[in-house]
């Protein structure tokens, strides 16, 4: 047998063998490149992905956040504002009791020539502005938070503010004409006015003006304020 008519198909067989496995090698790795490249190109879309999430939730959290405690500060300031109105309420019911003590009405000025009599009447009157007087600073906080609540609820709910202080205004007023006109009245002098002012400045009972008045505006600052005390029970 010729050896060397064997070597021959046998080498190129083998070369064509080197050749197939090189370009498998080569195809295979290209594979496996590809497969790498596509590998990083999805974790980094995956990574972008729960950025762009994390991102998300934390802006929708802050926000939510944001509107929690805006809620807090508006229920909070609704319970501020319907206390100062219950108190006001109960502070300007107080004062208009006829009853005195003794040392009330002791800063007003005396005039000449008055009578025991005229003392007592006179400081029963000047006593009412005596103890709204002392509640001074309680009147003023609660007005100033007058435009802050109007911020809030509007403009119209704001309302019983000016009504409560037309109510002030009123006794304080109906006090000074009571004390000036007192001497006339002998004489007939604004009799009808003086029974006007009395009503304003001395609670009546179940028929006072005043009262009625104030349970009207304690309801219209429930119906603004109650609601908003309530949500944060549901």
């Amino acid at each position: 047998m010729d050896w060397t008519s064997l070597i021959g198909p046998a080498v190129v067989a083998a070369g064509i063998a080197g050749i197939v496995s090189v370009i498998t090698l080569v195809m295979n790795r290209a594979t496996t490149l590809k497969t790498h490249s596509q590998r990083l190109a999805f974790d980094r879309e995956q990574a972008e992905r729960k950025v762009r999430a994390d991102i998300a939730l934390a802006e929708k959290k802050l926000a939510l956040d944001r509107e929690l405690a805006a809620w807090r500060r508006r229920t909070e300031f609704a319970e501020e504002v319907l206390t100062d109105f219950y108190q006001a309420q109960d502070v300007i019911m107080g004062a208009r009791s006829p009853g005195i003590f003794e040392s009330e009405g002791k800063t007003r000025p005396r005039g000449n020539h008055e009578t025991e009599d005229e003392t007592r009447k006179l400081d029963a009157y000047f006593a009412i502005t005596e103890r709204l007087s002392s509640k001074q600073e309680f009147f003023a906080q609660l007005h100033a938070r007058r435009y802050r609540f109007m911020a809030y609820f509007g403009t119209e709910a704001a309302k019983p503010y000016g009504d409560l202080h037309q109510i002030y205004a009123e006794i304080v007023v109906s006090v000074r004409m009571l004390l000036e006109t007192y001497r006339q009245r002998e004489f007939g002098s604004l009799p009808d006015d003086r029974r006007r002012w009395e009503a304003v400045i001395w609670d009546i009972g179940p028929d006072d003006p005043i009262r009625a008045r104030l349970g009207r505006i304690i309801e219209a600052i429930e119906a603004t304020c109650g609601p908003v005390i309530r949500e944060i029970a549901q």
